[in-house]
């Protein structure tokens, strides 16, 4: 149950497989509630041997936590997840975490200033270096990091609430996230048609098996059409900052789809995320039809001033969130 938004709810599962990367999949089934969503992040046991490891990157240790076991085909699997979670608050292996997530963020940070050229995109990035110091922060607190990635607006109330320090106005102020989102919702349905078009047909040959995983599942339409399902049931309930932001990461996801494909057929092995290049230059060489759509969605009304002040604004909401992780005597190293 998304505690954050009820109305549409799926099962999440994470399941263990003995491929070499980690692959999303979206499916439905049929249930006595009629046509659920599931959906399915298939995690490399290879990745989760050296417990220890896995409790120190990314948010592997968080999903486990936060996950009840329904099945396994070995009890060998079931001491591997425990001896996971086990770690995953050990001094050394959190704070390891927390680390890395601050550098995440520092990496989208850097990527904002790399794209002052188109402000839109600058602040864009902002929102996931905005994400990345609050599941620090979420780590630090012992609380859930989900869907900080994606909406993360009513967690950020409840972290406002626990450390008595006002984030959500900062994050507000930065972000330019309270318009009224219904034109995003719009756009988002005919940059989805584009890329489907563009795409579809077409797989990027040289990829890994993660960046091939997410862009089959970005292109999904049971994957468009949940999203779709999100957003719609955020603005029924007015909470337009979530709406606006889970619009432009779901937009950015899709966008990567041309880049990553046009990449591919040039012999590179893209990311699926992390860009190579500036956000409008990747666009205007790999799928120009989508640059209205794309403006609409991220707000083409953000000029370089304001892009600049978020920009300034992100290094203080980071510095808060530092300063909160060290009260607790936390220590930011490698």
């Amino acid at each position: 149950m998304d505690e954050d938004c009820p109305e549409v709810s799926d099962v999440d599962i994470i399941s263990i497989y003995n491929e070499p990367e980690e692959y999303p999949e979206r499916i439905t089934v049929k249930s006595s509630m009629g046509r659920v969503f599931v959906d399915i992040l298939w995690i490399p046991l290879s990745q989760m041997l050296d417990t220890s490891k896995a409790a120190s990157f990314k948010i592997l240790p968080n999903l486990l936590l936060e996950s009840d076991v329904i099945w396994l085909k070995s009890p060998v699997i079931k001491s591997i997840i425990d001896s996971i979670k086990n770690h995953t608050y050990n001094v050394s292996v959190c704070n390891k975490r927390i680390y890395y997530q601050i550098n995440f963020g520092d990496a989208a940070l850097s990527e904002a200033s790399r794209n002052l050229d188109y402000p839109p995109a600058a602040v864009f990035f902002l929102h996931m270096a905005h994400s990345y110091y609050l599941m620090a922060l979420a780590d630090s607190l012992k609380s859930s990091t989900m869907s900080l990635l994606t909406k993360p607006i009513k967690k950020i109330e409840r972290m406002t609430d626990a450390i008595g320090c006002d984030l959500y106005h900062l994050i507000k102020s930065n972000l330019y996230l309270d318009v009224e989102p219904s034109p995003s919702i719009i756009a988002l349905k005919r940059l989805f048609n584009a890329i489907k078009t563009r795409c579809s047909t077409k797989q990027p040959i040289n990829a890994d098996v993660i960046t091939r995983g997410h862009y089959a599942y970005s292109i999904s339409s049971l994957e468009i059409e949940y999203r779709m399902m999100v957003i719609e049931s955020l603005i029924r309930n007015r909470d337009y900052m979530n709406a606006n932001f889970y619009a432009r990461f779901w937009a950015y996801c899709l966008s990567r789809c041309p880049i990553v494909l046009k990449d591919s057929a040039l012999g590179k092995n893209p990311s699926f995320y992390v860009p190579n290049r500036p956000f409008k230059e990747s666009i205007e060489s790999a799928c120009p039809e989508i640059m209205e759509n794309m403006d609409i969605i991220l707000g083409d009304n953000i000029t370089l001033n304001q892009a600049q002040r978020s920009i300034k604004g992100t290094v203080r909401f980071k510095q808060i969130i530092i300063d909160q992780i060290k009260n607790k005597n936390i220590s930011l190293i490698d």
